[in-house]
Parts: C-alpha cells; sequence; structure tokens
C-alpha cells in the first residue's frame, strides 16, 4: 500500500504539476479538503448514534414508529419498513424527534 504522500505526488505529477499551485501548496489543500471531509463523516456518525439512541428509546416505551413521517402513533413497534431507503427512515427519524 503508497503511503498518502506517494499518493499526493502522484496525483500532482500525473495531473497538476501545469496548475497554478505549487506541489507544496497542493499538498496543503488536498490535506485540509480530506481532514473536512472526515469531519463530515463524524458528524453524520455522531447524528446516526442519535438517531438509534433515539429510536431505541421509542422501542423500549413501545410506541409505534410510522417509517413515513407520521409521527408516532400505537401500541408496537411497526417493523415493516420495506423499501424505504435510509435517507428516508433518517428524515423521519429527525422530524419525529424535533416534534417530541
Amino acid at each position: 500500500m503508497r503511503t498518502r504522500e506517494d499518493q499526493i505526488d502522484s496525483l500532482y505529477n500525473g495531473h497538476y504539476q501545469y496548475s497554478a499551485l505549487s506541489q507544496d501548496a497542493f499538498r496543503k489543500h488536498l490535506i485540509e479538503a480530506e481532514r473536512r471531509a472526515e469531519q463530515r463523516v463524524r458528524a453524520e456518525i455522531a447524528r446516526d448514534s442519535e438517531r438509534l439512541d433515539w429510536l431505541e428509546d421509542i422501542v423500549d416505551t413501545g410506541f409505534r414508529v410510522s417509517p413515513i413521517g407520521r409521527g408516532i402513533s400505537g401500541a408496537s413497534f411497526n417493523h415493516g419498513y420495506g423499501g424505504i431507503s435510509a435517507a428516508t427512515l433518517r428524515s423521519a427519524i429527525d422530524a419525529a424527534r424535533e416534534v417530541g
């Protein structure tokens, strides 16, 4: 496996060596972009963890969660998510968390 430095050098020499950026500036920009992407991933993981904690609390209380964003009702948890995408489920959980 190649090191990060080897990969950056290869990318710069293969595609960007004629750009206005020096190789050092290119390296700094690329590392900063990688750092920001890692922060976004950590933030999304934290949000997913909060969602799962919230969902676990709802399941523990015995409520039914509507996977189409219609809130909370009934006396048992609905396990039938069918073809709902992860983004839709996340949005439904976020909306329900905001309400109550």
